[in-house]
């Protein structure tokens, strides 16, 4: 009786403590959870305060920590292709948490792939995310949805699928809406112009981004109307109206948060402002400049389709100038990019996912269904619903059947539509292969084909796939790659090889795989480093090699070397 009453005591002087703390870690959550809209800087940095007592917290506190701090990183715009925790926390909240916190972990899952470049496996799990919310539900966290049916919007939009994207941008649009987000709802109305940019309506483009300018003003947003000119850019410079342009590009410049005070881009992706800026300045015939801003993008290149931009603008600069020997070079890499560009992964391997998706969910409502029905009139009417509910099945199965035919169809109509599109773009490089044997045969040709043998070289386009799909060479394909770069280009060879004390083995390559037009990302796959450390060697041997600060022209550097 004794020991009874002594485990008593000590439960009634143990349990209230256990109660404060359970209560005071979720008014932390919450307090986090409240910050990530508004202020997710600060969300992180408590966050990152709470990361040496992780090893304390229980399992639910543990994983309610990792899924905030996967949510903060998708905020700030941190790249979560590395993170390995996220299944754990998915296994978690398949059985634990409230439904929010459920389609929070799917959707961050999702978000996860996204940055993994994986589009199919993000669109399930964003697919998951939206299944977890009940819209029939007063509560129901709309402004979760609007988020994930944004990211759906951006997958489509890179897999250039625009009818699906418009719809996912309705979608968020009215989520936006009931979830009472007026900056949400504005930002998925402004987005729709890519959309029909794609499709070649400007004059909706042109609508949509005044439009949108105009909403942004009337609620005291004057980063995001700047950042709304965007499309007004090509449309201006489209139809010469070089004034407009120039106060558009001034306005994005200075206003929308997106280039900092030195000009530099902010985000991935913004840095295609220096396209249509080298448009204008070519055109109002300040070469220089427009040369300038062209080199810009390729210093920042965060899409094939900025590299396609700043050779293309690079080969008709020099173009003007009558620069052959130049316009030669950038023609061959804007062929490269444009052959790359074009090879992209298609649209149709999206469209099966959400297809899938669609069918498996189909039959999760008929399921449900069925069992309401069951419910209702199994007292009464049990042999005649089986009969029913036969019936019912059945005709569903047919009719499902019907859509999914249908479905095949429209995917090989829009696949022969892609081929036909593939065949179009095969003519139009055959063209453009035209010019370069034109250059060819105006320029240095020796030099020409010199030049053209180590790019179009079995070893090298080699290491262009290892680039592209993050894969390191084996140590015999860098000694072939070494060979030919001594045999075919000696001078630059000999040049680097009197510096082979100073650099390491790693930096002696970055200055080989420079040479042959490989960028900062590129070199960081073959080598299996991170970006960060290559920009770190490409410092050590600017200085190394050209007793130089300059990083910035260390790839012009290297390709002069002799």
């Amino acid at each position: 009786m004794k020991l009874d009453i002594k485990k008593l005591i000590i439960l009634l002087v143990v349990l209230p403590i256990v109660v404060a703390c359970t209560s005071s870690k979720n008014e932390r959550w919450h307090q986090i959870e409240s910050m990530l809209n508004e202020n997710p800087n600060s969300a992180w940095l408590m966050l990152h305060q709470d990361s040496a007592r992780l090893g304390e917290y229980s399992k639910s506190d543990r994983m309610k920590y990792l899924l905030l701090r996967t949510e903060a990183m998708n905020k700030l715009f941190y790249a979560m292709d590395t993170i390995s925790y996220m299944k754990d926390v998915l296994d978690y909240y398949s059985s634990h948490g409230s439904e929010e916190e459920k389609a929070q972990a799917n959707y961050m899952m999702g978000s996860v792939y996204r940055d993994k470049g994986n589009s199919p496996l993000a669109l399930q799990y964003y697919n998951e995310a939206v299944a977890k919310l009940d819209t029939t539900k007063s509560d129901c966290d709309y402004r979760l949805l609007s988020k994930i049916y944004g990211q759906m919007a951006d997958i489509y939009n890179l897999q250039r699928y625009p009818q699906m994207e418009l719809k996912m941008l309705d979608k968020k649009a009215l989520c936006a809406k009931n979830a009472k987000d007026t900056l949400g709802y504005f930002i998925a109305l402004e987005h729709r112009s890519s959309v029909f940019h794609k499709l070649g309506y400007l004059d909706s483009v042109y609508q949509i981004a005044i439009q949108a300018y105009q909403n942004y003003k009337k609620i005291g947003r004057e980063d995001y109307a700047a950042a709304a000119l965007a499309p007004l850019h090509e449309i201006y410079l489209k139809k010469k109206d070089y004034a407009k342009a120039k106060r558009a590009l001034d306005e994005y410049r200075a206003k929308s948060n997106l280039l900092d005070d030195n000009g530099e881009p902010v985000y991935r992706g913004k840095e295609y402002y220096y396209n249509y800026l080298g448009w204008y300045y070519k055109e109002v015939g300040q070469m220089d400049s427009a040369l300038w801003c062209y080199r810009k993008i390729l210093n920042y290149p965060s899409d094939i389709e900025d590299l396609e931009a700043g050779y293309k603008g690079l080969m008709s600069v020099y173009s003007l100038k009558g620069m052959g020997d130049s316009v030669v070079k950038y023609a061959h890499l804007y062929a490269d990019a444009n052959d790359t560009a074009n090879f992209r992964n298609s649209a149709s391997e999206v469209s099966k996912v959400q297809a899938l998706y669609d069918y498996t969910e189909s039959q999760n409502v008929a399921v449900r269904k069925a069992e309401e029905a069951k419910n209702v009139w199994k007292a009464l009417f049990m042999s005649f619903l089986l009969i029913v509910l036969l019936l019912i099945i059945l005709r569903k199965l047919r009719n499902r059947a019907q859509k999914m035919q249908t479905q095949y169809d429209a995917t090989k109509t829009e696949l022969d539509s892609t081929q036909k599109e593939m065949k179009l773009q095969k003519q139009k490089m055959t063209k453009l292969r035209g010019m370069l044997s034109f250059y060819q045969t105006n320029a240095n040709e020796e030099k020409w084909e010199s030049e053209s043998m180590v790019m179009n070289s079995k070893i090298v386009q080699a290491f262009q796939a290892y680039a592209n799909g993050g894969k390191q060479p084996t140590v015999s394909e860098w000694r072939d790659l070494l060979t030919l770069i001594e045999s075919s280009i000696p001078k630059f060879w000999e040049r680097l090889s009197s510096f082979n004390d100073t650099l390491s083995t790693d930096e002696f390559r970055i200055c080989v795989l420079t040479r042959l037009c490989f960028s900062p990302s590129q070199v960081a796959n073959l080598l299996g480093i991170s970006k960060q450390s290559v920009t770190n060697k490409r410092k050590k041997i600017v200085q190394i090699l050209f007793k130089s600060d300059e990083i910035k022209k260390l790839d012009y550097m290297i390709k002069q070397l002799k």
